[in-house]
Formats: C-alpha cells, structure tokens, sequence
C-alpha cells in the first residue's frame, strides 16, 4: 500500500469506532451462506437458532436476539447438520429470511460502531426497504431509510443533513449492509475470503480427550 493510500485510510477511520464482525454471530451466519452450510447454533440459556443456508431460511426459539447476537462465536455451540438430523425442520415447515437474521445480527453487534469493511465516506445507496416491520430498529430508521433509498450519499453528509448522530447512522449501515439492501456506490466491494465451518462438537470431543490424558 502506498504513501497516499496509507493517509486516505487514516482519514477515513479517523473518529470512527469499528467492530469487526468476527467477533460475534454475524460472522458466523455469512460463512455458512457463503458456503452453502445448514447450520445448529446454541447457547446455553439463551436459545437454538437453526440457519438453513440450503433454503436461505432460519429458524428460531431465542427470546433475547440482541444477547445471542452480542455472543463471541467461542461462546456459541455451532454444529454442521447433516440431511438427516432430526434437529433439521420438516421441508413443509416455513422459516424467516436469512437476510432478516443478518440484519438482527449486525443492528445488534454495532450498537452504534460502524463494522469492520465499510467507511463513513461510502457513498450508500439501498437497493430496496428492509422489512422494517419485523426488525429492531432506532428512532430514525424509517428517515434514514427513506433518505438513502432516494439520495445516495455518504454517512457524514446524512448525519447533517437529517440531523442525526453518526453512531446512529453506523448502525443502519451496519445492519443494512449485512443484509444485502446497502452497497458503497462509489468504491469496489471488500469481499472477505470465508471459511466453511468445521463441526465444534467433533473439536470439542477432540479436546476434552487431550486434556484428560
């Protein structure tokens, strides 16, 4: 990376609180989409959550999304299923989208920080409204939504212009992002390289009998 490369990027952040969405539930969620994966995620007190990549559907029995969300991955208990596993909803049982769950879990994980990849200069546009209805949202979404949906425009210029907290704005950002409805119009796409999952519960087993030797 050059001189000026280096000095754009410092501009960019600069002031802006990240989190880096390997850190919690999202991370989790977009590898098995990216790979194609069905997926049993649990935490104890918390909930199961099955993600049927295979039909871009989930399924859920957590009360408390907002703590499932905020959890570390090394928190979760995250299991690969296999076509058979009784655990797999029946093929007439009807889930949410997928992308519904990505937005629950990076609106959740930013809490006002801005995710790890996007910048306050993306010029953003929304390709379509989230289903707003059936999602946690902030004061100003329904704005913000309208506002970017109708003039793509940068974070910092929004802020401004509506009259709203940048933390405010990241959020959405965030969370739109993860979805799939929000793009930076005026940059080429970041796309992580996303691993497919291994199955902890082998791992685990794994462990506990190299440290009871």
């Amino acid at each position: 990376m050059n001189t000026l490369a280096i000095a754009n990027d410092e501009v960019r952040t600069e002031g802006v609180d990240y989190f880096d969405p390997q850190d919690y539930l999202v991370d989790v969620v977009r590898r098995a989409t990216a790979n194609q994966q069905d997926l049993h995620i649990a935490a104890q007190g918390l909930g199961e959550l099955v993600v049927l990549s295979s039909r871009g559907e989930y399924f859920s029995t957590i009360e408390k999304m907002a703590a499932f969300c905020k959890l570390n991955p090394e928190r979760l208990q995250i299991e690969v299923l296999k076509s058979q596993d009784p655990r797999r909803p029946d093929d007439k049982a009807i889930g949410r989208n997928i992308d519904e769950l990505m937005w629950q879990a990076g609106f959740h994980a930013s809490s006002g920080r801005l995710i790890k990849g996007c910048y306050r200069d993306d010029v953003v546009e929304l390709s379509h409204w989230p289903n707003l209805t059936r999602l946690p949202r902030t004061e100003n979404t329904v704005r913000i939504a309208a506002f970017f949906t109708r003039y793509p425009t940068s974070i910092t210029f929004a802020s401004r212009l509506l009259k709203v907290e940048r933390s405010e704005l990241f959020q959405f950002y965030s969370a739109a992002h993860c979805a799939g409805v929000a793009r930076a119009v005026n940059r080429q796409a970041e796309e992580p390289v996303l691993e497919p999952h291994r199955n902890q519960t082998m791992l685990s087993a794994l462990l506990g009998r190299i440290v009871g030797l």
